[in-house]
């Protein structure tokens, strides 16, 4: 794909564009700590959006701020077309129906391209990390992928089905010893919704919500494929503006939102934050 021609496509609609509304939004972020450091965080971006004559949508938006953040994208009925900052492993990620690629949340600046043709997805994109492609094909339930990235020579390939309250997946990874199938079960009964996953690669877990009335309570035990127990339990309540939540790894923390200002306090591992945040 010819970045050059791709960057004048972009740069052509641009004057009709700019004539659009710009958008300023931005926050402040002030974080004490009982007995240690006060720091400051802050954001500031600006995005405008305009349909074009043509019947395309052009869009772009910058962290003022960093100046590093920027991205532009055209979208149609040829699809997406977006430069600048993209995620790192968007295409790639894309392909990955089976779920046996972990996704991080890094950005790099490049270009990504997306687009559908009746049931038939691609995602191309090209960055200053990798060169990544994916397909993708869905009808009745029934989703295909793949997925290849030169970065690593990595690949995905996979399927997965939906019926009921029933989801299998089967997939494999590049590496992966072999293909991983797994099974999910989610049923809901009232205020109580289970869940249970059981893979071929001996990795398990089993989840109960119960939710009434502002009072969720979530438990969930799991086991990894290297045989590793993590056994969670969360409960919060909710009240207006007013959010509590509590955990069984002695995290305590109390949320009030005072509409365009949150303010929390948050109790881990033996130390207090209070964080007060500010967005216009």
């Amino acid at each position: 794909m010819n970045k050059t021609l791709i960057a004048l496509a972009i740069t052509a609609v641009l004057p009709v564009a700019a004539q659009a509304d710009a958008t300023i939004s931005g926050s402040v972020s002030v974080d004490v700590i009982a007995g240690g450091a006060t720091s400051t965080t802050s954001a500031l971006s600006i995005a405008s959006s305009e349909v074009l004559a043509n019947g395309m949508t052009a869009t772009a938006s910058m962290n003022v701020l960093t100046g590093a953040s920027g991205v532009a994208s055209l979208a149609g009925d040829f699809g997406t077309l977006t430069a600048g900052t993209i995620a790192d492993d968007g295409a790639y990620d894309a392909g990955d129906v089976a779920g046996r690629y972990t996704t991080n949340d890094a950005t790099e600046q490049g270009i990504h391209y997306s687009g559908s043709v009746a049931d038939f997805t691609v995602a191309v994109q090209t960055s200053t990390a990798s060169t990544q492609m994916s397909a993708t094909y869905n009808l009745n339930g029934l989703s295909l992928g793949y997925a290849t990235d030169t970065n690593g020579s990595a690949s995905v390939a996979g399927a997965a089905y939906s019926f009921g309250d029933l989801s299998v997946t089967v997939g494999k990874a590049s590496t992966d010893t072999q293909a991983v199938g797994s099974a999910t079960y989610a049923l809901t009964l009232d205020a109580i919704a289970l869940s249970a996953t059981a893979s071929s690669d001996s990795s398990n877990s089993i989840s109960a919500t119960y939710s009434l009335d502002g009072i969720s309570i979530v438990a969930e035990a799991a086991v990894s494929s290297a045989g590793v127990n993590s056994n969670t339990l969360t409960a919060t309540y909710v009240a207006g503006a007013l959010s509590l939540s509590a955990d069984n790894s002695n995290t305590i923390s109390a949320a009030l939102d005072l509409g365009n200002a949150d303010l929390s306090v948050e109790r881990d591992l033996g130390v207090t934050t209070m964080t007060y945040s500010v967005a216009f």
